[in-house]
């Protein structure tokens, strides 16, 4: 037991830094989401877990899946001990409950546990166990090109895709912004830097947007 233990111990500063825009909040991935018109994906884990720690350190170090995250998703992994509290609708009603609570609503049984959700915050599906990057990759393409409202998973799969992600231009409150860059590993307000397209990038300035979004850029959030 003490092996396996300190083995743990050695791994987790890789959970850490396996992908940079990884969050540890349920709340602040779905809002994030929600300003962003991203889709969310909650990983529910446990500290004990021996496939979560592969996912992060293998799959999530993938750099497709990270091309993909950055372009589309808003990605936490959260665990039952988390401090502190989390909300969802329950019925009609936003609920606030501990992590504990939330890992019963969303029936989690085993870990790790993927629960996808749309930029409103609706669940899409989950997805229970590990899962290798090539199979990961097809499921995020799937789920951001929005392919199952045409096609199965199956169907999907058995054809070549190389979709990465849809670049937009979303408007935002001053309050949205600011959220945004405190919150979001992976925002940064543009001020005449290298521009890389998987960057989420904030402006006030309309003509920046437009400019940043000729350039491929997935995400730019500008003041309206």
């Amino acid at each position: 037991m003490k092996k396996v233990v300190f083995l743990l111990v050695l791994l987790l500063p890789g959970i850490i830094f396996s992908y940079v825009g990884m969050l540890d909040d349920f709340d602040t991935a779905l809002k994030l989401a929600k300003i962003e018109d991203k889709e969310a994906i909650v990983m529910f884990s446990d500290t004990s877990c021996v496939y979560c720690v592969k996912f992060v350190k293998e799959t999530l170090a993938d750099e497709t899946v990270q091309d993909l995250l950055k372009a589309g998703f808003v990605f936490s992994q959260i665990y039952k001990s988390n401090p502190g509290k989390a909300s969802y609708v329950v019925g009609e009603e936003w609920k606030e409950m501990s992590y504990g609570e939330l890992y019963a609503y969303f029936q989690i049984r085993g870990t790790p546990t993927f629960w996808f959700f749309t930029s409103e915050n609706a669940l899409l599906t989950n997805l229970p166990g590990y899962v290798p990057a090539k199979d990961f990759t097809t499921i995020l393409r799937f789920l951001g090109e929005r392919a199952y409202e045409t096609a199965t998973f199956e169907d999907y799969r058995s054809k070549e895709s190389t979709f990465m992600g849809e670049p937009k231009i979303v408007r935002v409150s001053e309050e949205d912004y600011n959220y945004v860059l405190q919150n979001d590993p992976i925002a940064r307000e543009y001020k005449d830097q290298e521009v890389d397209k998987f960057t989420v990038w904030l402006t006030k300035d309309e003509s920046t947007a437009e400019s940043l979004l000729e350039e491929g850029v997935f995400r730019v959030i500008l003041l309206n």
